[in-house]
C-alpha cells in the first residue's frame, strides 16, 4: 500500500477521486487516514484558520514544484516588449481581465462594448457593463499603487471600485460585512457558507499580515491570498473580483511583470468548473490548501504557454534577428535565420537551404557555417553529411 500512498502524494487528488482509481482490494476507509497522515507529514501550516479554528496547511509536490518552474523561467528571460504592438497587448490584456472578471460573476458584455465605455468614455448601460468598468478602475488602482504595501484600506479601495453603483442596497465601503453570507450555485444550492460576520475582521488581519510578512514565494503566497480571501467572503459582495485583484497585486509587486499580457481571469472564466472544483477540496479535505495551490499555479502555467507562444516567442525572434543584423549578418542570413527559427522543424540540411535560396552548394555550406557562428545552428553529421541543428533561442 506505500507505493500507492506516495504516488497519490504526487498525484494529489481527493477522496472522491481516489475512490474510483483504488484496487478493489484496498478499501478507502483503510487507505485515506494513511494517506491523510502521510500528507500531513509533510504540510507546513499557514498562520490562517477556518471559521472553526483549523489551521490551513499545504505541500509543496512535484506537480507545484514544476508549474511554479515554468512560471518563473520566464521571469529570468531579458526580453525587450517595446513597441505599439506590445503596449497594445498590454492595454488589451487589461481590459480582457476587466471583462472575464466580471463574467465569472455573471456579466455579460463584448470587448467592443467594453472598449466603448472604458476608452471612450460612454457611460455604462446596464449593470453588466458597470461591472466591467468598475473592474478595469480597480486594476488602474492596483497599478496605481503598486509600489505602496498591502493594507485592509488597499483591500477597501478596491472592494469600493468593484461594486460601485451596482449593489442592490447600500453598504459602507470602509467596512467588512456585518450580516451572514452564502454563496450558491446556479441551481440556488449553498456551496460555501461563509464564517460569521464577528470573525471577519480577525480573519482579514490575518490575511494582511500574512502577505505582509509571509517568506513564502510571491506564487505561493497569490495563491493562498486569493483562495484564503474568497473562504472568508469579508464583504456581502464582489468578493471574488476584489479576490482577483489583490493576487494580482501580489504578482505585479513580486516583479511578475509578464502577467500583465494575459488575462488571468480569462482563463479561470475557462475553467470555472475546476476553479470551484479546486476552492470545494480544500474546505472537504480538513483545509488542504495544495488542491487550490496546485489548481492555480497550473492555470497560470498554462496561461502563460500560449502568451509565450503569441508573444514572448515573437519578441524572441525579433531580438534574435536584430543582434544579427547589429553583428554583420547579410540580409539572406537574416531571412534564412527567420525561416529556419519559425518552420517548427529541429533541423535544416544544405540542399534545403541551396534549394530555398536558391544559391550554389558551397554558398548554402558557408552561410549555415555562419548562422552556426552566430549560435543559430549546430552542425552534426549524419551519414557522413552535415545536418544542423536549430537552436531555439
Amino acid at each position: 500500500m506505500q507505493e500507492i500512498i506516495d504516488s497519490y502524494l504526487s498525484q494529489y487528488l481527493p477522496r472522491r477521486d481516489i475512490l474510483h482509481r483504488l484496487p478493489v482490494s484496498i478499501p478507502i476507509s483503510k487507505f485515506w487516514p494513511e494517506l491523510q497522515r502521510a500528507r500531513k507529514e509533510r504540510a507546513e501550516e499557514l498562520p490562517l484558520v477556518s471559521a472553526t479554528g483549523e489551521t490551513f496547511g499545504w505541500v509543496l509536490t512535484e506537480n507545484i514544484v514544476a508549474q511554479s518552474e515554468d512560471i518563473l523561467s520566464l521571469s529570468r528571460r531579458d526580453l525587450p516588449l517595446d513597441g505599439q504592438e506590445y503596449h497594445d497587448a498590454m492595454a488589451d490584456a487589461l481590459i480582457d481581465e476587466a471583462i472575464y472578471s466580471s463574467v465569472i460573476e455573471g456579466a455579460f458584455t463584448t470587448k467592443q462594448e467594453a472598449k466603448e465605455f472604458i476608452n471612450d468614455g460612454r457611460p455604462p448601460k446596464n449593470k453588466s457593463e458597470q461591472m466591467v468598468k468598475n473592474n478595469y478602475e480597480a486594476l488602474t488602482y492596483v497599478l496605481e499603487h503598486i509600489d505602496e504595501p498591502i493594507t485592509s484600506k488597499t483591500i477597501f479601495d478596491i472592494f469600493a471600485h468593484v461594486t460601485k453603483d451596482t449593489l442592490e442596497r447600500s453598504v459602507p465601503t470602509d467596512a467588512y460585512r456585518s450580516e451572514a453570507v452564502y454563496v450558491q450555485s446556479a441551481r440556488g444550492d449553498i456551496i460555501h457558507t461563509a464564517p460569521p460576520a464577528d470573525k471577519v475582521t480577525a480573519m482579514m488581519d490575518a490575511l494582511i499580515g500574512f502577505i505582509q510578512t509571509s517568506e513564502l514565494p510571491p506564487l505561493i503566497k497569490a495563491c493562498v491570498a486569493h483562495f484564503y480571501f474568497v473562504y472568508v467572503h469579508p464583504f456581502e459582495d464582489g468578493n471574488g473580483r476584489t479576490a482577483r485583484a489583490l493576487s494580482y497585486m501580489i504578482l505585479l509587486q513580486a516583479g511578475y511583470d509578464f502577467f500583465r499580457y494575459f488575462s488571468i481571469s480569462g482563463v479561470i472564466a475557462e475553467e470555472r468548473a475546476k476553479y470551484y472544483k479546486a476552492i470545494k477540496d480544500v474546505e472537504d479535505d480538513d483545509f488542504d490548501m495544495t488542491y487550490f495551490i496546485d489548481y492555480y499555479t497550473g492555470m497560470l502555467a498554462r496561461a502563460l504557454a500560449r502568451m509565450k507562444e503569441r508573444l514572448f516567442d515573437k519578441a524572441t525572434l525579433e531580438q534574435t534577428l536584430k543582434r544579427l543584423e547589429a553583428e554583420g549578418a547579410n540580409a539572406r542570413l537574416i531571412s534564412g535565420a527567420e525561416w529556419i527559427l519559425t518552420s517548427g522543424k529541429a533541423t535544416i540540411t544544405i540542399k534545403a537551404w541551396q534549394d530555398k535560396y536558391n544559391v550554389a552548394l558551397e554558398t548554402a555550406r558557408q552561410d549555415l557555417f555562419k548562422l552556426e557562428e552566430f549560435g543559430i545552428l549546430r552542425r552534426k553529421i549524419v551519414k557522413r553529411k552535415y545536418v544542423f541543428e536549430i537552436i531555439l533561442v
